[in-house]
């Protein structure tokens, strides 16, 4: 039977016991301003918290080893500080959030694509030393062996011994203005800037065999950059509807 949460003056309290925050529970519950998720909570799933609107801020106990796609994506949330036995971050869990820091901790083992898209002020991206699938250098966070860069910010610098910029890994970064791509880079995933609507510099390197699907969509200010011969583009790489409303972005 699907539990029956009351949100008394913007406020839920989770009892204790829940094991699961379900598929959609609180999805588009405008008024919800604060939950109370208690330590018998390990899994949140699929736009569990999705549109909450009003939600600006939300305390995860350690006890949450999943948090499903689009979870929160859409809600205000300005910090989280993330569960120390979280395993995986899924699809867009947090897309759309006013995050301006993450910071990951050990136990994270997968973090799926576009998982922290839109967060347009994201500025500082760090990840637990111990952590051992994931590192992060100049505030990019990629896999550990360093090649494949999964997410990225505003500040970011993506180092030498990168080899992919991963789907979606700087998709919605507003503030993103200029970035280098360095040599040894061979693909830029999806979407992979998808929406940088002030992005107008990238320097893209003499190695680079294929970019993406949609990866420089909605760039409107993006300067072309020189492109090598040989170069492989994947269907509206810099595709810009003519008739798009600057003022709304598709995420």
């Amino acid at each position: 039977m699907k539990p029956n949460y009351e949100i008394i003056d913007g406020r839920c309290v989770i009892p204790y016991g829940v094991k699961m925050i379900i598929y959609k529970e609180f999805e588009s519950s405008y008024d919800l301003r604060e939950v109370v998720i208690p330590a018998s909570v390990t899994i949140i799933c699929a736009d569990a918290f999705s549109d909450c609107l009003s939600l600006g801020e939300v305390a995860l106990p350690d006890s949450i080893t999943s948090i499903g796609n689009e979870a929160f994506s859409d809600c205000p949330l300005k910090s989280v500080k993330f569960p120390k036995r979280l395993l995986r971050i899924g699809s867009g869990a947090f897309a759309g959030c006013e995050l301006e820091s993450v910071e990951l901790p050990e136990n994270v083992l997968r973090i799926e694509e576009g998982a922290f898209s839109g967060c347009a002020w994201l500025k500082d991206i760090s990840v637990d030393e111990k952590n051992p699938a994931f590192r992060s250098v100049s505030n990019t966070c990629l896999t550990k062996d360093g090649k494949t860069v999964v997410f990225g910010c505003k500040n970011s610098f993506i180092p030498s011994g990168a080899r992919h910029i991963g789907t979606r890994a700087f998709e919605g970064c507003w503030d993103l203005e200029s970035i280098t791509i360095p040599e040894g880079v061979v693909s830029i995933g999806d979407r992979a800037f998808s929406g940088c609507r002030n992005l107008r510099r990238i320097k893209l390197p003499k190695s680079l065999k294929t970019i993406g699907r949609e990866a420089f969509r909605y760039c409107e200010k993006l300067i072309q950059p020189e492109i090598h011969a040989g170069v492989e583009m994947g269907e509206d790489a810099f595709f810009f509807p003519k008739d798009w409303d600057n003022n709304e972005l598709p995420f």
